[in-house]
């Protein structure tokens, strides 16, 4: 795979079995690991951002292929927790290793195992995050010198944690700020040629306002509802901006549009749909 990869299908939403996990083991005193996928070639079960951690009392949360090499990562957690350093595992498929460890599936991932430190500030961050449903891109480092440092960047331009150095924050920021518009992963090298980091954008969950509240409206909210989408509807006609006429959109604003606009906080993580004849 290209030292410089770009995946934009998706945002993959933390895993909330993980992050609760991870949290509650750490209260309970126990050493934890985690392991990320970061890259993926040709197929495999889940995409670069999926998780699956492990404490040493052998409890495990998430996945990463459904199964298939969980077992193997599952040592390699326990062994980083030991040692407390960080290592990349590669996974694929070969006609011999067809009754061993591997991807049936034909593909070849990569995965990040590093040691959880409960006194990150990245992880309250990222939890305050996806409680509130904020957008963020979340910088891990892969290669010496950054290996499994953190750094969250949000879109006002601040910042939680560190890579180790201002120059590379910068460098992993330039790379990282452009998720916040495209979503998805990627994978970069900063200013040190050694230093490679993987980009993973947490956005909001899709918002869709539609203006105007006619019968096609009734219709697209009940589709965009079923899609996860989170659907507002705005008419500043009484008679017609009720809810029960709308019992798939999550408001109904009996606003002007340019007003139900600023209601809602219009920003790039709307999409809006225009239905009124005006």
């Amino acid at each position: 795979m290209a030292p410089n990869s770009l995946s934009t299908s998706f945002s993959f939403p933390f895993d909330t079995d993980v992050q609760e996990s991870l949290k509650r083991w750490s209260a309970n005193g126990l050493k934890a690991g985690l392991a990320t996928l970061i890259r993926v070639k040709r197929s495999a079960p889940r995409p670069p951002g999926a998780r699956f951690a492990a404490n040493e009392k052998g409890d495990v949360a998430g996945s990463i292929s459904s199964g298939c090499i969980e077992g193997d990562l599952f040592e390699h957690i326990q062994q980083v927790v030991d040692a407390g350093e960080p290592r990349l595992v590669e996974y694929g498929i070969t006609d011999e290793m067809a009754g061993e460890v591997g991807l049936a599936c034909g593909g070849e991932i990569e995965v990040l195992v590093a040691p959880y430190d409960p006194d990150d500030d990245v992880w309250p961050a990222l939890e305050r995050l996806t409680s509130e449903g904020s957008a963020a891109v979340l910088i891990t480092g892969i290669s010496d010198p950054v290996s499994a440092r953190q750094l969250l960047l949000f879109p006002d331009g601040s910042r939680v944690g560190t890579l180790g150095a201002e120059a590379l924050d910068a460098a992993a920021e330039a790379l990282g700020v452009p998720l916040l518009d495209t979503g998805g992963t990627r994978i970069g090298g900063l200013e040190d040629p050694d230093a490679t980091v993987f980009a993973e954008a947490f956005l909001p969950p899709p918002k869709l306002a539609v203006v105007g509240a006619t019968p096609v409206a009734a219709a697209l909210c009940h589709l965009a509802s079923y899609m996860g989408m989170a659907v507002t509807v705005i008419d500043p006609r009484e008679v017609f901006a009720k809810e029960e006429r709308f019992p798939n959109a999550d408001r109904v604003l009996c606003l002007w549009p340019e007003e139900g606009l600023v209601e809602i906080g219009l920003d790039r993580y709307w999409s809006v749909v225009v239905l009124a004849h005006d």
